[in-house]
């Protein structure tokens, strides 16, 4: 009985240390490396929502992987040093990435200074182009892939329109000296670095600058999935006259967050919901993220989406018991089993016991008999030190517990009974023998 306490006893420590583990390893957040450009508005949206997952200890914790542009951001998730990055669509996308979330979408903003001859795309044949420079590109070159495309497009040679990288800060003074015909800025429409772009040329052009649509935008977006063509609405860049004057489309291309397909759609579907709900609290630190959105749901993308995030979006997530009702059901069936077991086991064990117990009396009372028959005191002390050895089985832990008051009462009269049976013919064997009874005749 000792024993299968003990194990009983383990048993359950250990199922309670199951149990625990089981708990921690589930409540324990699953921390993702995300890759993001350095000092990127990215990095502040991602910075914020790290901080707030943490505080609020959710399940899904960010930790940012800073990189240098855009580019190597792409470099990052295919060396697989990082299970999310900020990428975008024409800067090396990487093609087995999947589309997580739409962080923003950007669009390829064509200006010249105000009174400027240029209108249209062709009208840049033999011009110079400032290609304003951004964080997010890292490199001037990267926003180039915008006007080939447009270029290619309108059959003006790339190599008749020449290029000059600018920053926002040489942007007035290369107009001023007309060491540029127009400018090329590629950003969120009516984002704070887009605006002060427009600014910036209106400044040096001492008038409203003039917009140049790339009116082939979704044309060259069939061509070119990665590419999309993008509405840029009267007064997106304020002031008093609404610049641009009249909406107008040009080409645009998406910062996206994207996942291998490897990632667990649990853990996606989860970051997904976290990011589109956290969107008022983030935007109130980076207002850059009221442009997250949710991919498209639409098969057959350029840029497929997880399906993590597809089962969010179509409200196909799976609860915890439709996840693991399988799991349940056997489980309880083992359980069940495994009592079952124990039961028939205990029942067996305590059946055993009460055979034994029987057994004891049954010596007992064979013992009582024998003693009584017994003809030599040797006899009796054998018969005796084997009392003392039920004696001692009778009241060992492992049969404790099966003794009942009746048992009880009927071990300890069997012992009392024998004790007194073998007393008394130790007093029969030791009285002085007598002499065989011989009749005397009386002589007359």
């Amino acid at each position: 009985m000792r024993r299968f306490t003990l194990l009983a006893v383990f048993a359950g420590f250990a199922a309670i240390g199951a149990c625990g583990l089981a708990l921690y390893l589930y409540e324990r957040p699953t921390i993702l490396r995300v890759a993001v450009t350095r000092g990127a508005d990215d990095q502040q949206v991602l910075s914020a929502a790290a901080y707030e997952f943490a505080q609020a200890h959710e399940q899904i914790g960010l930790k940012l992987v800073l990189v240098d542009s855009l580019a190597e951001s792409a470099r990052a998730f295919e060396d697989q040093r990082v299970d999310l990055a900020i990428v975008r669509g024409d800067i090396a996308m990487p093609v087995d990435g999947q589309t997580v979330l739409i962080m923003r979408r950007n669009a390829a903003v064509l200006l010249a200074p105000a009174g400027s001859a240029l209108h249209d795309v062709e009208d840049l044949k033999g011009r110079r182009i400032g290609i304003l420079q951004t964080e997010q590109a890292g490199r001037p070159d990267n926003d180039q892939a915008l006007l080939d495309a447009a270029l290619t497009q309108s059959d003006v040679p790339l190599a008749s329109v020449g290029r000059a990288p600018l920053t926002l800060a040489e942007l007035p003074d290369a107009i001023e000296r007309h060491d540029v015909d127009a400018v090329l800025a590629i950003g969120t429409p009516g984002s704070a670095d887009l605006t002060e772009a427009v600014a910036a040329v209106s400044q040096a052009g001492h008038g409203p600058p003039v917009f140049i649509p790339i009116a082939e935008a979704k044309a060259i977006a069939q061509r070119s999935p990665n590419l999309e063509s993008v509405e840029v609405l009267r007064g997106a860049f304020g002031g008093a006259q609404p610049k641009p004057a009249e909406s107008f489309d040009t080409l645009g291309v998406s910062t996206r967050m994207i996942a291998r397909h490897t990632l667990n759609n649990d853990v996606v579907a989860e970051l997904t919901e976290l990011m589109l709900n956290a969107k008022p609290s983030l935007a109130a630190q980076a207002p850059i993220a009221n442009r997250i959105e949710a991919p498209s749901t639409d098969k057959g993308g350029a840029v497929p989406v997880h399906a993590g995030a597809l089962a969010y979006l179509g409200d196909e997530e799976q609860s915890f018991f439709d996840k693991y009702s399988d799991f349940i059901y056997i489980g309880a069936m083992l359980l069940s089993l495994c009592g079952t077991a124990i039961a028939t086991l205990a029942s067996r064990f305590k059946r055993q016991q009460q055979t034994d117990l029987e057994r004891i009396l049954q010596r007992l009372l064979e013992i009582i008999a024998a003693a009584r028959a017994a003809s030599r005191a040797e006899t009796l002390d054998e018969l005796e030190r084997e009392a003392d050895d039920l004696l001692a089985k009778a009241l060992a832990h492992d049969f404790n517990h099966a003794l009942s008051g009746s048992r009880l009462a009927a071990t300890s009269l069997g012992l009392s009974q024998v004790r007194q049976a073998i007393a008394e013919r130790r007093i029969v064997l030791s009285a002085p023998g007598r002499a065989p009874f011989a009749p005397r005749i009386v002589a007359e």
